[in-house]
């Protein structure tokens, strides 16, 4: 059972559900403990289901109950078959739909879905959902400053998070040669099945030498042009490469916060995996696990309902910058920066609030264990402790 379990339950009551989220973090498992032992499961990826999809045989089965659609975003007219399904049956059935590329991005064809189903993302593990289990997620929080309290299992969460990875296969296994042999596999079925499933692109070699570039790249202000030279690709072709790796879940970019939305347009975004263990560098690897769980959580309260969350960094024309800056309708509530060890409060929180006008919650999170002190309304606290009172 994973964290979502529950809202899956109360939201399938009206509408089809949507769980989107990155290739083996869960879904399939999540999706056939949701449908039982009575639920029906249909895989496009599974030659026989696939044949009765086509030919759409498999509707004169149906009956009251529970269906899954698993990757079902392969087939060109996935949302035409949902909708005729939904505005014929939804009285009868529940209807749970997976995939592991962006199902809002990847449509082709057939009319919209709009009013007919939630979209939920599944995220890796985090410290929060496996101390606490699969209870459901706890809303926003009403004091930045407060959340997180001590709980002797956070720092062997935490560790085994950073060797692991948050993917329930390499973590449940904890093993070194396990986690390697499986980050191979997850990236070549990314490169050379769901990419050739679902684009045009026929350049996989140098498709995938971006993918290893990505990790280095992380930390830092990211350049697209740096980028497109070192592959010796045009600016469109690495764009487009780009937003295919965020439609697979490879990776997400999170962008600067600014006042007017056109002028954050125009500034480089941060890039993130989703498997922080591909990232070397054990500071921006720290500060990818970071951005990964303070992602989960926005993302998580969007998707609820609590709000218009996001998630973004701050950076001035002199570049000083923090690392990320949680919104709520496109105002800042949160100021959050990375360190690797416990030290002195970083003056960029001082900076980034006069520039603002605002005075903000602040949290410096660092990468060692026994840390929670207040300096000031700075809360200085160890990165296991605060993402323990999140999802």
């Amino acid at each position: 059972m994973r964290y979502l379990s529950t809202m899956i339950g109360k939201f399938s009551e009206a509408k089809f559900v949507f769980i989107a989220g990155p290739r083996q973090v869960g879904k399939t498992t999540l999706a056939k403990a949701w449908g039982g032992t009575e639920g029906r499961y249909l895989s496009w990826d599974i030659a026989e289901d696939r044949a009765q999809l086509l030919s759409k045989t498999f509707v004169r089965e149906l009956s009251n109950g529970r269906y899954v659609f698993d990757e079902i975003h392969k087939y060109p007219r996935w949302k035409a078959l949902l909708k005729g399904l939904y505005d014929a049956r939804h009285h009868e059935l529940t209807a749970l739909v997976t995939g592991s590329a962006r199902l809002d991005v990847y449509q082709r064809g057939g009319d919209s879905l709009l009013g007919r189903y939630e979209l939920l993302h599944l995220h890796p593990f985090s410290v929060g959902e496996i101390i606490h289990g699969e209870i459901r997620p706890p809303p926003p929080p009403e004091g930045w400053l407060t959340i997180g309290l001590a709980d002797a299992r956070g720092p062997d969460v935490w560790a085994r998070l950073a060797r692991t990875s948050g993917f329930p296969e390499p973590y449940h296994l904890d093993d070194p040669l396990q986690y390697n042999r499986w980050s191979s596999r997850r990236r070549d079925l990314l490169i050379r099945e769901d990419v050739r499933d679902l684009t045009q692109i026929r350049n996989l070699a140098v498709l995938e030498q971006m993918a290893l570039l990505l990790p280095n790249k992380v930390g830092s202000p990211f350049s697209l042009n740096k980028l497109r030279q070192d592959l010796e690709i045009s600016h469109d072709t690495a764009k487009t490469w780009l937003e295919v790796l965020t439609g697979l879940y490879f990776c997400y970019a999170i962008k600067p916060f600014v006042i007017k939305l056109a002028r954050s347009l125009k500034k480089e975004p941060k890039v993130y995996l989703w498997d922080w263990t591909s990232v070397s560098d054990p500071a921006a690897r720290f500060e990818n696990m970071v951005a990964g769980h303070l992602l989960k959580s926005v993302q998580t309260w969007r998707d609820l309902g609590y709000g218009d969350y996001d998630l973004c960094y701050w950076r001035d024309q002199q570049k000083r910058e923090l690392d990320f800056v949680v919104t709520l309708n496109r105002m800042p509530i949160a100021l959050v920066e990375c360190k690797t060890s416990d030290g002195d409060v970083s003056p960029n929180f001082r900076i980034a609030e006069a520039l603002l006008g605002l005075v903000l919650p602040k949290i410096q999170v660092v990468n060692a264990e026994g840390i929670d002190r207040l300096v000031g309304k700075t809360r200085v606290v160890s990165a296991s402790r605060f993402f323990a009172g999140l999802i």
